[in-house]
């Protein structure tokens, strides 16, 4: 397993959180990052706390999220970044910018989209593009409409890649 790091900016590079993984491989659905605990993270440039808990990404090709898939132990089973696509820029580095829509589904289930008022407020802030506005919302939808009705990858194909952490 390689390592990777996995930077999010702000429109358009302004960096915002990052962690280290290491790639467990890809399947139709993207690439899939461990984040054992004990994993380093940082935001902007100031280190945080390690992660607590393991956890999953998924960084799909061409779609406009990236997901975050934890463990039982944590409050969101899911945590759905909204997201330009992400792009490898070498092998052990990919990258994109964060929208600031989240669409997150709690351990007892509740699924809903974090962050809305963000999303207005940086669309003038980081001067989002038309296209990045549209192109966020329809993921925001599909995500949330994936998430209410169990569809993959976000349940049996992550549970499947979380265990191999």
């Amino acid at each position: 397993m390689r390592p990777v790091t996995v930077q999010f900016f702000k429109n358009p590079d302004i960096l915002h959180w990052g962690f280290e993984g290491r790639w467990l491989g890809d399947d139709e659905w993207g690439d899939w990052i461990a984040v054992p605990s004990g994993s380093r993270r940082w935001k902007g440039e100031v280190a945080m706390t390690d992660t607590a808990a393991p956890a999953v990404f998924c960084a799909p090709r061409d779609r406009w999220w990236h997901l975050h898939f934890n463990d039982r132990t944590t409050k969101y089973s899911h945590f759905v970044d909204i997201v330009t696509p992400p792009v490898w820029v070498t092998d052990h580095r990919y990258e994109m910018v964060d929208l600031d829509l989240d669409v997150v589904r709690r351990q007892d289930g509740v699924v809903e989209v974090e962050d809305e008022d963000e999303f207005t407020i940086h669309q003038i802030q980081y001067r989002y593009t038309e296209e990045m506005i549209e192109r966020a919302r329809a993921a925001t939808e599909d995500v949330l409409a994936a998430l209410q009705a169990g569809s993959e990858p976000f349940f049996v194909t992550a549970e499947a890649w979380l265990a191999r952490v």
